[in-house]
């Protein structure tokens, strides 16, 4: 497959806040960065001009049994499949076959977290973490001792916001414990990414995520959710697959925590990479691309 290179956008990568273009090839990212060296780094390539669009990692939803597909799509969102919960009694004979662990709400996290620990404490930490223990909605319920087990082993938590109450939950101190947070972007049947972005930064008392942090859970996130281990996945870094959504937004904006008081702002100095203002309307979705092949076309 002929190589890819689109530029005069505004692409969300870790290898420049800046960065205009991004180029791919075979389905694997290759390069983000300025406009400027992009003809002379892939000269053959076919070329395209992104207009001004925001181009960020796709949404991944990990919950995704039931869900209509090509709806999700035309939000920008693709499926990551997390397989079905089990009971804890379970939890040492699946770390054991090297099967992943997914506990639902029912279970007391407490008791998850000894679980772990013991078996942990058997066979290695690193053992239970390659397994990706995966906790689905019970975030409010988890104590800072219990949170620190649970990040030992490599814990991700998958909150769904527009499902369960977020009040009263500390996101801050869960992401601040080094337990990884994912997010489902599901309302029924159908998936609703921005408003899901707005419930995980909206918690009341300063307790929300930043929208950065928030976007993180809903892309790389929900893809370590649903067990991918190379640290790449729901990224747009070189090696990473290249599924990326465009979108037509507003003036892009980075977002301050001052007390509990969030503040907008556009200046470049902060070293923040830049928004969606979650303020305004919704992005309008301009192309999906799954694995460099564009699956839904641009408008």
């Amino acid at each position: 497959m002929t190589a890819l290179l689109a530029t005069g956008g505004r692409v969300l990568t870790p290898s420049s806040r800046d960065a205009t273009a991004l180029a791919h090839e075979d389905g694997v990212m290759l390069w983000a960065g300025a406009d400027a060296p992009g003809p002379a780094l892939f000269p053959g390539a076919d070329r395209l001009d992104l207009e001004g669009d925001w181009v960020a990692p796709a949404f991944a939803e990990c919950l995704s049994v039931g869900l209509d597909l090509e709806s999700a799509a035309d939000a920008g969102v693709v499926t990551a499949h997390v397989p079905a919960s089990h009971p804890l009694e379970a939890v040492a004979g699946r770390v054991r076959a090297g099967e992943r662990v997914v506990l639902d709400g029912h279970e007391d996290p407490a008791r998850i977290a000894d679980a772990l620990t013991r078996v942990a404490g058997e066979v290695g930490g690193p053992t239970v973490a390659r397994c990706t223990p995966l906790l689905i909605g019970m975030g409010a319920r988890i104590d800072d001792e219990t949170l620190a087990g649970l990040a030992a082993v490599g814990t991700v938590l998958l909150l769904r916001p527009l499902v369960d109450d977020l009040e009263g939950v500390d996101l801050v101190r869960i992401a601040g414990s080094g337990v990884a947070i994912a997010a489902s972007t599901r309302k029924d049947g159908s998936v609703r990414p921005w408003d899901t972005l707005r419930a995980l930064t909206a918690v009341p008392g300063g307790r929300g995520l930043s929208p950065r942090a928030a976007f993180t859970a809903v892309t790389r996130g929900a893809r370590r959710a649903a067990g991918a281990r190379d640290g790449t996945a729901g990224t747009l870094t070189p090696g990473a697959a290249a599924t990326y959504a465009r979108w037509r937004t507003g003036e892009l904006a980075v977002v301050a925590a001052d007390d509990a008081v969030q503040r907008w702002s556009t200046d470049p100095r902060s070293g923040v990479p830049p928004m969606p203002d979650l303020s305004g309307p919704d992005p309008v979705l301009r192309a999906l691309v799954v694995d460099g092949e564009t699956t839904v076309p641009p408008r």
